[in-house]
């Protein structure tokens, strides 16, 4: 961890103070300028190191705004044998041989491709002319798979072996998700252009791909080596994103800061872990915060705010919902096989692997028996962005006024039940259901919680404890309202499960006031008919 302190005069008194430090806010995505022109540097090179030991070829895939690009530049000044930039980090008392290799760097995402397979090829000739250049090397005037060929062959006679890099691979085709011709023939020119990796793999060091989408069913690689997948490893499910213990061991300054303004630091701490942490790329994995999110959490005056939406939803993600619809009502609690993760190929791509690799899910829990993996949202503010995006498309715009607002809030912060439903009832008359196929008890749980989590107020669905799931979990400070939810049958079943299954007991031990909520939802009226709590 790197530190930087400030010395103040005050009223004649010399005080020490660490506050205040310059974090990359920003998302810095170059190794050497956040070792240099930032305070902090989360190491990852312990893991890097195992990845460029043990293996030649690695494909890894994460959500966007992870911190795959910071990674792509570490690799490379590791390469580029830049060692004064990893004193006091891990690498550097681990064995390695540190000397350069000619490094090929290309960023697939730095243009958007759904014009066609001209920009394509402009976009890829651009990073070959550039690596060319700077070992004095002249390209042919080829196709970009021959010039891919030459610049490797000329790199290893005059430097030894290459390492090649490539960032966001898949997003010329997710760029033209929506236009099959369109991305045939970036296929096509890829087809190609990866091929030359596994004819020239006796002058390559080392190869490293990362995407968003999952990489072993694209029939695009056909035609080269299988990379090792590391995205459902285990030993690299934290490479991108901060643990728990990173975080309190490289921000201690910051949280202790923000503590202040919330409760104590063990309050702070689960607010940041229900807001932002939640992310899990293995079965048996540690739980990661989103980088991006913490830095400007920290960098905002310790706000809980929606950061990863500032970017906006993934355009590939909203086309494929504006074409192709969606059962939203079965996007979360689904069950999925490992190879159900890669379900993207020429002709088909599903919603649900999609919103995985996107990062709106992720792996909440696993099965042994059926070997399939339990997907949800990672926490509050991924389920805020995406009940934000859905609102664009299911009527919910007008609802987000500050009266409304207001009003739940305060119905919430005193209890009044009937106030809260009234108003939610309300709610539910304006939504469209357009994105519905069928309308079942787990619709109307989803749709509520939908319209509370737009509006910024915490509400979980399918709570799981010992004695069972409870429909929907609401907190507000001291309050906590557990509801179950029934369609078209009598209310006093939905209180008597609540009783029977005890739902409410993890709350008492908290010493939070608990209402106990019964709903019952009408399947012809689309809407909450009636309710009753205790």
């Amino acid at each position: 961890m790197r530190l930087v302190a400030y010395v103040v005069f005050c009223v004649g008194v010399f005080y020490f103070s660490v506050m205040l430090r310059k974090l990359p806010f920003s998302g810095v995505q170059t190794f050497a300028d956040v070792i240099n022109d930032f305070a902090v540097y989360v190491d990852k090179t312990t893991y890097i190191h195992n990845l460029i030991s043990n293996y030649k070829t690695v494909f890894f895939s994460r959500p966007r705004r992870f911190g795959k690009s910071l990674t792509c530049s570490t690799l490379k000044a590791i390469f580029e044998n830049q060692k004064d930039l990893f004193k006091g980090l891990a690498i550097e008392t681990l064995p390695w041989e540190w000397k350069e290799y000619p490094v090929i760097h290309l960023d697939m995402s730095a243009e958007n491709c759904a014009a066609g397979k001209d920009r394509l090829i402009g976009l890829v000739s651009r990073y070959l002319q550039y690596s060319a250049e700077k070992y004095n090397i002249s390209l042919p005037d080829d196709k970009i798979s021959g010039k891919f060929e030459y610049l490797i062959k000329e790199l290893h006679k005059t430097k030894g072996k290459v390492a090649i890099i490539i960032d966001e691979y898949d997003c010329p085709l997710l760029d033209a998700i929506n236009h099959q011709q369109i991305r045939s023939e970036i296929k096509e020119e890829l087809k190609g252009f990866y091929k030359v990796l596994k004819a020239s793999d006796q002058y390559i060091q080392f190869v490293f791909i990362t995407g968003i989408t999952k990489f072993a069913q694209v029939s695009l690689f056909s035609g080269m080596n299988q990379p090792e997948d590391i995205s459902f490893n285990e030993d690299y499910a934290a490479l991108c994103g901060f643990t728990q213990n990173e975080l309190e061991t490289n921000f201690d300054l910051e949280i202790n800061e923000y503590s202040k303004k919330f409760g104590g630091k063990e309050n702070y701490l689960d607010k940041l872990r229900n807001f932002y942490n939640g992310y899990k790329f293995a079965k048996n994995a540690e739980t990661v915060y989103n980088p991006i999110s913490i830095m400007k959490h920290f960098g905002n005056n310790g706000d809980f705010r929606v950061f990863w939406a500032e970017t906006g939803t993934p355009s590939f993600l909203a086309n494929y919902i504006d074409r192709n619809g969606a059962d939203i009502a079965d996007i979360e609690n689904m069950a999925f096989s490992l190879e159900d993760f890669g379900k993207y190929n020429d002709d088909e791509i599903f919603l649900v692997p999609l919103m995985y690799q996107a990062g709106y899910l992720t792996i909440k829990d696993y099965d042994g028996e059926s070997g399939t993996y339990k997907l949800g949202y990672p926490n509050t503010e991924v389920r805020s962005s995406f009940s934000e995006f859905l609102s664009k498309r299911s009527g919910f715009d007008a609802m987000k006024r500050a009266s409304v607002l207001n009003k739940l809030f305060k119905a919430l912060q005193t209890g009044n039940v009937d106030v809260f439903m009234e108003t939610i009832k309300i709610y539910m008359q304006s939504v469209k259901y357009d994105l519905i196929t069928k309308m079942t008890e787990y619709y109307f749980e989803f749709a509520f919680s939908n319209i509370l989590n737009m509006l910024g107020f915490n509400c979980e669905i399918e709570v799981h404890s010992a004695a069972g799931s409870v429909d929907a979990v609401v907190k507000l400070q001291k309050n906590v309202f557990v509801i179950e939810a029934k369609l078209d049958r009598p209310v006093e079943e939905a209180l008597k499960q609540i009783e029977e299954k005890k739902y409410y007991i993890p709350y008492m031990e908290k010493g939070l006031n608990i209402f106990k909520i019964g709903v019952v939802f009408g399947e012809k009226e689309r809407n909450v008919v009636e309710w009753k709590f205790i």
